[in-house]
């Protein structure tokens, strides 16, 4: 079952023959250790955490001072029932011609053609020495609550 009051969506790129989508485990976070919060449409990026694979919410590095890091759009978060029964989110690689919108974006102006980037696993507008990951299609913010983004 799933909870039908998330604002994100692939559409286009996802699922097709060439896309690419895998389970992680998330990182447990807190004390007591629990899962952290990994809604659909986060950008999250692979760490080890006690000799395990799990992934976080990715922020850009400083691309002044360290090289792009390798992100994954989350499609299925533990923002859902199944999710957090298995710990797991399920995810895609952005950057292969998907285009999605989501309501996960830090306050910016979003004019298309907009350079996008991330932060604490949100879309941000693309600041100085800052990953890109996409650019702006649209800007529903003010009436559907999402922003498009292509990749």
């Amino acid at each position: 079952m799933s909870i039908l009051t998330s604002k994100f969506d692939i559409l286009r790129g996802y699922p097709n023959g060439s896309a690419l989508t895998w389970p992680f485990i998330i990182k447990k976070v807190g004390s007591p250790l629990a899962p952290a919060a990994i809604p659909a449409g986060s950008l999250v990026t692979q760490e080890l955490q006690n000799g395990q694979t799990v992934v976080n919410l990715a922020t850009t590095p400083n691309l002044s001072v360290a090289d792009p890091i390798d992100v994954w759009l989350v499609v299925e978060g533990n923002d859902d029932y199944s999710g957090q029964y298995v710990e797991k989110v399920a995810a895609a690689k952005p950057g292969t011609g998907v285009i999605w919108e989501t309501d996960q974006f830090a306050a910016g102006s979003y004019t298309p053609g907009t350079p996008v980037s991330f932060s604490s696993g949100v879309l941000k507008v693309k600041g100085a020495n800052e990953q890109i990951i996409g650019h702006v299609l649209e800007d529903n913010s003010a009436t559907t609550g999402v922003v498009r983004i292509s990749s």
